[in-house]
C-alpha cells in the first residue's frame, strides 16, 4: 500500500524541525578581534587574565573560527603555565585552576 502522506509536514507537527547548522562569522567583531589579541599576549606573561579572556569568548557569537581556535590555544597555553606554577607551590595560579574548573 502506498501512503498519500508526506513525512516531512508530520515531521514539523510533531517538532522535529530540521536545524539550520550554525557557522562563525568570515571575521571577528573588533571587540572580539581585542579580546582573542589580549589573551593570545596574557598567555605567557599573565596566564589567569588570559584564562579569564579566552573564556569570555567561548560562546560569543561574532567570534570567527580563527580568533576561536587562537583563543582556545590561549586557553591551553594559560593552563599549562598555571599548572606549572601551581606544582611549584604558587598558590594564585592554584586558585586561578580551581575558579576555572569551578565554572565548568
Amino acid at each position: 500500500m502506498k501512503h498519500r502522506y508526506s513525512i516531512i509536514p508530520l515531521l514539523l507537527v510533531l517538532g522535529c524541525e530540521p536545524k539550520s547548522e550554525v557557522t562563525a562569522p568570515k571575521d571577528s567583531s573588533a571587540e572580539a578581534k581585542a579580546l582573542t589579541d589580549a589573551a593570545s599576549k596574557a598567555a605567557g606573561d599573565n596566564p589567569a587574565d588570559a584564562l579569564a579572556l579566552a573564556e569570555s569568548l567561548r560562546n560569543r557569537q561574532d567570534v570567527s573560527a580563527e580568533d576561536r581556535a587562537a583563543a582556545l590555544k590561549a586557553q591551553q597555553d594559560a593552563l599549562k603555565k598555571l599548572s606549572e606554577s601551581a606544582a611549584s607551590g604558587d598558590a594564585k595560579a592554584q586558585e586561578a585552576i580551581d575558579k576555572y574548573r569551578a565554572s565548568k
